[in-house]
């Protein structure tokens, strides 16, 4: 019983947490719906400040890219990886210093969700955190990337 809903309680969050970055990526290019209104908050400058900069279109690139991953199931742990950035800026700018609750809570479930994602995919990342590591370029043996997918 335990597995069931282990198993299906990630891919229910692998699809919802995609599923939303990817519509918001989207969203912000195509406007399915009006962009939300900046509240005035603490993080008001940070936003409009990274919105100059071209940040914010980056970041809608990034959740456009990650999401599809969570989505169709390819490269997850890829897309954890490139939305981690994203998802922790929303989450540090809405979480503390939004007026709005829903927000609030809104951020800090894609948060944790996130998290929960990270861990469940935690195979596929400790390879990264070896102490000491030797390189091993794929130049040396190309099939190894071949047989990567």
């Amino acid at each position: 019983m335990w597995r069931a809903i282990e198993k299906y309680g990630v891919i229910f969050i692998r699809f919802y947490l995609g599923g939303f970055n990817l519509v918001s990526g989207l969203n912000y290019f195509l406007l399915f719906w009006p962009q939300p209104r900046i509240a005035e908050s603490t993080g008001n400058d940070y936003v409009l400040l990274s919105m100059e900069l071209g940040l914010f279109q980056f970041a809608k690139v990034c959740e456009i890219i990650g999401g599809a991953t969570l989505v169709f199931n390819r490269f997850v742990p890829l897309g954890l990886i490139i939305l981690m950035p994203v998802t922790l800026n929303i989450f540090l700018i809405n979480a503390f210093y939004s007026p709005h609750a829903h927000i609030v809570v809104s951020t800090t479930r894609n948060f944790v969700m996130h998290g929960i994602l990270l861990v469940a995919y935690a195979n596929y990342f400790y390879p990264m955190l070896k102490f000491r590591s030797a390189p091993q370029p794929a130049w040396r043996d190309v099939s190894r990337v071949w047989k990567s997918f």
